[in-house]
């Protein structure tokens, strides 16, 4: 018995057939893409699944022909690599085939970004409703800035014409303010943008005190290109900074999740310089301030210090004069005290002399000779005693008037 048979590529055949007859050239389909690359020819690969419930419900291999890429890339500018980035769900028009050799695979044709983009605004709003969960909006922001922000850590791309525009500012700004800025260069878009950035950030962390303020810059670009600053890993790293972080991502309308949570967010890189010049003039003028209010409080300080030497040296001439009255008081006292002292003194000396004058009179040799009294002399000596005396001493006696010699008999 012979069993009937077909060869593989004539089943192959037949599947291509049905597939070709019962589908539509292109239709739209809606999928998450799981993986991206391009070949050196220009093709792009893709692995497109669909979930439910967190669980892989399909999956098919896709490919843009070269061609085709180049027109989306036409069609979409830079901003075709963020649509077919890896993770993004997207909304495909593509055309179903079927190759003997190669298989089933779709082809794509156009894509429409409004998909995408309504899934990237759902991610941001999830992502902003996690943070404000977590009390992480605002924490960046009650890190006070430092009143000079003349030492900046810049993270930004090198080449990029933000950070020139930044450094330009700040160089030529009018007010010749120095600042010292440190570049730590990192990727701004794409996929590697989340570590780079984050890396950049805990580089800056170990060196905390060699700076007052982070900038993050870039040069601007569509919304797409901004995609990687809504990330909730960037943002919680912003967030939790230790030192205050202002964003200049270069977007004048969209503002991104890194911007919300950042200390200060402003349009442009040139804006962010336009910020630390116009915060270095607040701090002139700050300064000027005190040195007013210190020149006015020395002048205070100098009024009262003179009027209070004004009235200490009048209490002090007062307090003098005073003393002077009283000295001057006490010393005609004194005086008069001296001058009634010696007055009494002198009365009684005088008595005294009066009193010897009166005695010594008494004892004056003519009063006493006056009053009867004679003197014996012996050898020209006044005797008083008749011991003295010796039988034939030759003896002269005065009298008030007159002398008489006379012999010893016995």
């Amino acid at each position: 018995m012979t069993t009937s048979f077909i060869t593989l590529s004539q089943l192959n055949e037949q599947l291509k057939g049905l597939i070709d007859a019962s589908f539509v050239r292109s239709f739209w389909v809606v999928a998450e893409i799981a993986q991206f690359s391009q070949s050196s020819g220009g093709h792009a690969y893709l692995d497109l699944i669909e979930k439910r419930n967190n669980k892989l419900a399909a999956k098919m291999q896709a490919v843009i022909w070269y061609n085709q890429f180049f027109y989306l890339k036409q069609k979409f500018g830079t901003d075709t690599l963020q649509l077919l980035k890896k993770g993004n769900k997207v909304l495909l028009r593509v055309s179903l085939g079927f190759h003997p050799v190669y298989g089933l695979k779709l082809t794509i044709d156009d894509l429409d970004p409004s998909v995408t983009m309504g899934e990237l605004e759902l991610r941001r709003l999830a992502t902003i409703k996690r943070l404000q969960d977590e009390d992480l909006m605002d924490l960046n922001a009650q890190n006070e800035l430092a009143i000079s922000l003349q030492r900046v850590a810049v993270i930004s791309s090198a080449t990029a014409a933000g950070y020139g525009d930044f450094i330009n500012q700040l160089a030529n700004n009018p007010y010749h303010y120095a600042f010292h800025h440190t570049l730590f260069q990192t990727a701004m878009q794409g996929e590697q943008v989340e570590k780079a950035l984050i890396e950049q950030l805990v580089k800056i962390a170990h060196r905390l005190s060699e700076f007052d303020v982070v900038v993050i810059i870039r040069g601007g670009g569509s919304k797409l290109d901004l995609e990687a600053f809504n990330n909730y890993h960037i943002a919680h790293a912003i967030s939790r900074f230790p030192l205050p972080i202002i964003t200049g991502i270069g977007h004048q309308q969209d503002e991104t999740v890194a911007d919300m949570v950042a200390h200060t967010s402003v349009k442009t890189p040139t804006a962010a310089a336009e910020f630390l010049i116009a915060h270095q003039l607040d701090f002139e003028y700050h300064i000027q301030e005190l040195m007013i209010a210190l020149r006015s409080e020395v002048l205070q300080s100098l009024a009262g210090a003179t009027n209070q030497l004004t009235y200490l040296n009048q209490q002090l001439k007062s307090s003098i004069d005073k003393r002077f009255l009283q000295a001057n008081h006490d010393l005609n006292r004194q005086v008069q005290q001296l001058k009634l002292g010696v007055k009494q003194k002198i009365k009684h000396q005088q008595l005294q002399l009066n009193f010897w004058q009166r005695t010594l009179a008494l004892f004056d040799v003519e009063q006493l000779l006056k009053r009867g009294f004679s003197i014996t002399r012996l050898n020209g000596k006044a005797i008083n005693n008749a011991k003295q005396l010796k039988k034939g001493d030759v003896i002269n006696t005065q009298f008030l008037e007159g002398n008489v010699e006379s012999v010893v008999e016995k």
